[in-house]
């Protein structure tokens, strides 16, 4: 079974909920690169990113707080009971997400319903992703955006965006299902501890 591509998805589940302005803004014709370094963003605060009003993104966190605890909720099975929400529990999600399932999910979500089942698994994953993201590495703070799934996380010491809603749309498509993103948070971080993608 072949799934259809991370961009195409995107452009039918999520691309319509951008207004004409949110579309130019976001800069990319569907999904984003796993990781955008500006250097220009080295030692800058996140404030100093906001494209949003103070509510505005009080507004933004409180949504991906809502789909964080979601997340806890819909796969609260997947969780053993003596860990923490991380990488295991991450591991365990994408593996339950596999080929068929994933193609289940598309099959039976109308992309013209703001709640349909394949726009909501992405963004409750990349709300997990950015979690435990954010719990391995602290210093890292949510960039947020409009519509919310924009937000990114910000590494102040490097100048990196990381779009981790984006690697959700990826995980739930052919593109990135066998990319292993336990691995792949592990990568990220790595990558930012050192100050290398090398």
């Amino acid at each position: 079974m072949i799934l259809p591509h991370c961009d195409d998805l995107f452009l039918k589940f999520f691309d319509p909920w951008y207004d004409d302005q949110d579309r130019a803004r976001r800069g990319h014709p569907a999904t984003r690169p796993d990781l955008v370094r500006y250097d220009g963003l080295v030692g800058r605060r996140v404030e100093d990113l906001a494209t949003l009003s103070e509510d505005g993104r009080k507004d933004v966190l409180a949504r991906i707080n809502r789909m964080t605890e979601a997340a806890r909720n819909d796969w609260s099975e997947l969780l053993l009971e003596t860990e923490e929400t991380g990488l295991a529990w991450l591991a365990s999600i994408d593996a339950h997400y596999d080929r068929e399932r994933i193609q289940e999910i598309i099959d039976q979500s109308d992309a013209d319903d703001y709640a349909n089942s394949y726009l909501v698994t992405c963004c409750e994953f990349g709300a997990v992703l950015g979690h435990t993201m954010k719990t391995l590495m602290p210093r890292l703070e949510w960039h947020r955006g409009w519509p919310y799934w924009e937000s990114a996380l910000f590494d102040s010491e490097t100048g990196t965006l990381i779009p981790v809603f984006h690697w959700a749309v990826k995980k739930m498509s052919e593109y990135g299902i066998d990319d292993g993103f336990a691995g792949k948070v592990e990568v990220c971080i790595g990558i930012l501890e050192t100050g290398t993608e090398s």
